[in-house]
């Protein structure tokens, strides 16, 4: 039986964050995953944080544990015979290439994903992205931060890595619908779609059905109390429902704030925000992080620590659960794979390839047979399949 992706060749075209992660998760799910780069590599591999070319990109070797490289372009011929073998193709390059290439014509049960800023088709296809702009166009920015305040961007290429997630999982569905049915799928995967569903959180669908004019702007807002500084750092909290805030209020020693509505409600709250935080920081101030998380959570307020690139490989429930783990050089540490299968902790990670270092010794699999495409629509992925959802909030 095959354990999660475990048989299944991927072919990653893919250049950056939102690619690579995506082709990270199928790896860490068993899946050969072989990088196809240009012959300058990915530029990922001489990025780093400080802004100066690194002789080696950490971030590139995280995404790419275990992966293999070709330098290669989907146009030479040894390239095509990969991908009439493949079972996954990620790529990113305009709609035209691959239009040409048209890979399902010779491997119907292919998944062939395609990770673009604005999609393959329609108007803005092609057109210059930055982070900023995306979460801009998303109405992202519009919706977050103060009224009387710059808006805010995300930070941490969260765009990039939220569009991965999402194409992770439309591949998973894809490809167990290639294995039910015999057909495989066109997944066009947008970064501003991506981030229109996760970054803006649906402000305009809420404002409308609380009345808000049609042509009137999305109404602003941010959480508070949030994060807020204490005697030590600073410390999270999340009160969306009334018992918590209730609780909250408790939290403070402000027993005497119980039953106003003004405060009580998020939005009221908010237009009070100068005097509401001042309320906040009087007491948060005068005590510890881990005392404040551990009244906190004896109150069942959400809570949590905020930590640093120092505290957060000190943190007690990461070190206990081996979060953390060196890469395979010894020389940094990284997050290991998330979850778990069958409660089996995932496998060290293995080096990420050198440029190239795999051109010429990647074959076609023998063994892998020729499937032909059923006749007539096929079904949904999914489809047949019943999910049990026992979960709250989102």
């Amino acid at each position: 039986m095959l354990r999660g992706f475990a048989g299944t060749r991927v072919l990653d075209f893919t250049t950056g964050i939102a690619g690579g992660y995506c082709s990270k998760m199928l790896a860490d799910a068993g899946a050969d995953v072989v990088k196809v780069e240009p012959a300058g590599g990915d530029p990922l591999r001489h990025w780093s944080a400080s802004g100066r070319e690194a002789s080696r990109g950490r971030l590139f070797e995280f995404l790419h544990f275990g992966q293999r490289s070709i330098v290669g372009d989907p146009r030479d011929d040894d390239v095509r015979a990969l991908m009439a073998d493949a079972d996954i193709v990620l790529e990113g390059f305009p709609a035209e290439v691959f239009d040409h290439l048209d890979p399902r014509a010779t491997n119907p049960s292919l998944v062939h994903v395609s990770i673009t800023p604005y999609g393959r088709r329609g108007p803005w296809a092609g057109r210059p992205w930055s982070e900023i702009t995306l979460q801009a166009e998303s109405g992202a920015l519009l919706v977050r931060g103060h009224p009387a305040r710059p808006p805010i961007l995300a930070g941490g290429r969260i765009t990039e890595w939220v569009t991965g997630t999402f194409a992770a999982t439309a591949t998973a569905g894809a490809l167990t619908g290639a294995r039910r049915f015999g057909r495989g799928e066109h997944v066009d995967v947008s970064m501003a779609e991506s981030i229109c569903i996760a970054g803006a959180v649906y402000a305009d669908l809420i404002d409308a059905l609380r009345g808000r004019p049609e042509h009137e702007a999305p109404h602003r807002t941010l959480e508070t109390p949030s994060l807020e500084p204490t005697l030590d750092g600073y410390v999270g909290f999340c009160t969306n429902t009334r018992q918590q805030f209730d609780d909250f209020l408790l939290l403070i020693e402000r027993p005497d704030l119980l039953g106003d509505e003004g405060l009580a409600r998020a939005l009221t709250r908010q237009a009070r925000f100068d005097e509401w935080t001042a309320i906040v920081k009087d007491w948060t101030t005068k005590h510890t992080t881990a005392e404040i998380v551990e009244r906190a959570s004896e109150l069942r307020i959400p809570v949590a620590p905020v930590l640093n690139g120092k505290t957060v490989l000190e943190c007690e429930h990461f070190a206990a659960r081996g979060i953390y783990r060196r890469d395979p050089t010894g020389t940094f540490l990284a997050p290991r794979r998330p979850w778990r299968l069958d409660d089996d902790d995932p496998p060290a990670p293995t080096r990420a390839p050198a440029l190239g270092a795999d051109t010429g010794t990647i074959t076609p699999r023998a063994t892998r047979p020729a499937t032909a495409a059923p006749e007539g629509e096929a079904p949904l992925p999914l489809a047949g399949l019943r999910v049990i959802d026992l979960t709250a909030w989102w």
